[in-house]
């Protein structure tokens, strides 16, 4: 058939199947989309699990149950928590009281004190603050939800433990092949081997980031060194940015007690150790353990970072791995997933 102009039309057909496959796709997008938040607790649980097994399948070979050894585990580590904050929290108390001290601020005291509030300046001031008390609200919401997210996570990362020497099984709601049945063994081992590796390099990160914090501090001479390295030892689990950001509070205290001179030897005590940790700490271990090249490290954080904010920070190098031993492993076995 011609057209106007005297050529041959093409015609396109669009095969229903492809259409009901593209609905079915975008549909199941959509509901990934929508209950990510789940999704992001499920990989965290899936995380804890590959971080907790080794400890779990010791105590299963002297106890012959698992489900007791994860619960004599989460009970040894409730109280290894509440032994450090018991140690820790006391003295933090005292430092964070001195510091309030120190910063005098008479015309605030001599405010407070004279306060007389008339009905009408009442009602101007909760005009003022109803936004600081809306904001109150909402951190009080966020921790219940905080406490709910922990015991989720809690119980996800239990069943998930439980689980764990089966979990390549899952496949079989798709495939009954032994040959798939291998590779997702092979898999699940590999992922759990290299996210093990991970967190072994993460918490070696964390704990010598924290004591040469706390160690440095302690030798300029700027108080509340052990808040401050704790602080420290926490930010890092955003590597490459945590003694960025943990050198805020530092440069402060040390400027409010020691003046310019002592500020700026902090400032440059933290440029130095935020060099050696991301040059040459973290790289090294990271490389030696998790087999990830520093570059990459650094845009997956920030990335992770501008898409899921401190969450998406945190689990920035987990989804690399994940998703590089998924590729690796498709292009592996692209010909055998073919036949799937």
């Amino acid at each position: 058939m011609l057209n106007i102009f005297g050529r041959k039309k093409t015609t396109v057909t669009i095969s229903p199947s492809i259409v009901i496959f593209s609905t079915f796709f975008f549909a199941v997008l959509f509901f990934l989309f929508r209950i990510r938040e789940i999704l992001v607790t499920l990989f965290l649980g899936f995380i804890v699990m590959v971080a907790l097994t080794p400890t779990v399948n010791k105590l299963e070979k002297r106890i012959k149950s698992r489900a007791a050894s994860i619960l004599i585990l989460y009970l040894l580590l409730l109280l290894f928590v509440s032994l450090v904050l018991a140690f820790l929290i006391p003295p933090l108390a005292v430092q964070l009281s001195q510091l309030l001290k120190s910063i005098n601020i008479p015309f605030l005291q001599e405010e407070v004190a004279n306060l007389k509030f008339t009905t009408q300046e009442l009602n101007q001031l909760a005009s003022n603050y109803g936004g600081s008390i809306s904001a109150l609200l909402s951190v009080i919401s966020s921790t219940f939800k905080g406490l709910f997210t922990f015991l989720t996570l809690s119980v996800i990362s239990f069943y998930l433990i439980m689980d764990q020497p089966n979990l390549y099984k899952k496949i079989g709601w798709f495939t009954n092949n032994k040959q798939h049945f291998k590779i997702a063994k092979d898999f699940t081992e590999d992922v759990e081997g290299q996210l093990g590796n991970w967190i072994r390099a993460q918490v070696i990160v964390m704990l010598v980031v924290g004591l040469f914090t706390y160690i440095g501090l302690e030798l300029i001479g700027v108080p509340y060194a052990l808040p401050l390295g704790l602080l420290a030892l926490m930010l890092e689990i955003l590597p490459n940015l945590g003694p960025t950001l943990a050198a805020v509070p530092g440069f402060i205290i040390a400027w409010i007690h020691g003046g310019h001179i002592t500020a700026l030897i902090v400032l440059i005590f933290y440029i130095v150790l935020q060099q050696l940790e991301s040059n040459i700490l973290t790289p090294r271990i990271m490389k030696v353990n998790a087999d990830v090249n520093p570059l990459i490290s650094i845009v997956s954080i920030l990335s992770g970072f501008t898409l899921g904010g401190v969450i998406g920070g945190l689990l920035a190098i987990p989804i690399y791995i994940l998703l590089r031993t998924v590729y690796g492993y498709y292009r592996k076995y692209q010909m055998k997933l073919d036949e799937i």
